[in-house]
């Protein structure tokens, strides 16, 4: 077991000696809410490449990441402890690490932002514009952060549907202003509907509990229909790590698919995987974005990458589920 040391309120672990070469081949890198959904497959396919890991999270909980890595690739990491709101903490880790690259993923979900509006704008604002400061202050190469498609226009206000959305859409504003005013390249990445092994919690996780539910011949009702982008989180992984590879110029926003498909959609992808499944779906309609999707900028930055049809990721969900739980 790691040994833990408490500086401040920043937590950190040492680390092995066969641990610390693995860190001559690269900068670290920086990625923040590592511990949530996204994070943790993120850390996973940074780790895969071999590259060295700065790993934020104010959750200690690490049970996504373990479902994700081998024991030895989980060793490798760097944990960090640190509340992203908190302006001189933030500053003092980020000019500890000096990363060359940061991936800032850590966010409050939208049943947060309703329960607690103010938390989630300290966390979701204030936290960005320490993240990006800190970076600026430190030299910083690059900061890909995930946006969301909730901070796209939409219904009878052609604006954010809820405070998630309008917290989103301010820190692509960030973003902007930390380039025109510092040079500081950014790539904003709006998913859109993530689906996958660890995605437990937020209003669109319906999605990943119904392919979980088939999995384990559970019943399951999705609570809502829409039409929207379903994005296997393995490949969302790929493009967060491409991204980390390259260089641009400028604060770019980008969807990360253009290819629509429908909660029935879902529902024939899971019964072509799990014929019996008892799985269905309620007719509540919940509301898109009603802009086009736009991915050139990504296209621009990392190029093509392999996708992942709404079929072979629900099969891929469906095996990983099974493989957790013993039903294999």
């Amino acid at each position: 077991m790691a040994a833990r040391i408490l500086i401040s309120n920043i937590q950190f672990f040492k680390k092995t000696a066969w641990e610390e070469e693995m860190k001559k081949h690269s900068s670290p890198i920086l990625v923040t809410g590592a511990t949530g959904f996204i994070g943790s497959w993120v850390v996973a396919r940074l780790i895969k490449a071999s590259r060295h890991v700065a790993a934020l999270d104010q959750n200690p909980n690490a049970s996504r990441l373990k479902q994700v890595l081998q024991n030895e690739e989980y060793a490798s990491v760097d944990f960090y402890s640190c509340d992203i709101s908190n302006t001189k903490d933030v500053q003092k880790l980020i000019n500890k690490i000096k990363p060359e690259t940061i991936i800032h993923l850590a966010a409050l979900q939208i049943p947060a932002c309703r329960a607690n509006p103010v938390m989630c704008g300290q966390v979701n604002v204030i936290g960005q514009i320490n993240i990006f400061e800190a970076a600026r202050d430190v030299g910083v190469k690059r900061i890909i952060y995930t946006s969301s498609a909730a901070a796209k226009p939409r219904g009878l206000a052609n604006a954010p549907g809820n405070l998630y959305g309008v917290f989103k859409k301010t820190g692509e504003e960030v973003a902007r202003i930390f380039n025109e005013e510092n040079g500081l390249p950014s790539l904003g990445l709006r998913p859109s509907i993530v689906y996958g092994v660890g995605r437990d919690d937020g209003e669109t996780s319906a999605i990943s509990k119904a392919m979980r539910a088939a999995a384990l011949d559970e019943d399951y009702i999705i609570p809502f229909k829409t039409i929207s982008c379903m994005e296997y989180i393995s490949e969302v992984a790929d493009i967060f790590f491409l991204a980390s590879e390259a260089s641009w110029d400028g604060a770019k926003v980008a969807d990360l698919t253009t290819k629509k498909s429908s909660v029935d959609d879902v529902l024939e992808a899971i019964y072509s995987c799990v014929p019996n499944a008892r799985v269905t779906a309620s007719d509540n309609m919940r509301a898109a974005p009603e802009i086009a999707l736009d991915n050139s900028a990504l296209i621009e930055i990392i190029g093509d990458w392999p996708r992942v049809s709404l079929k072979d990721g629900a099969r891929l969900t469906i095996e990983h589920y099974r493989s957790l739980y013993g039903k294999v």
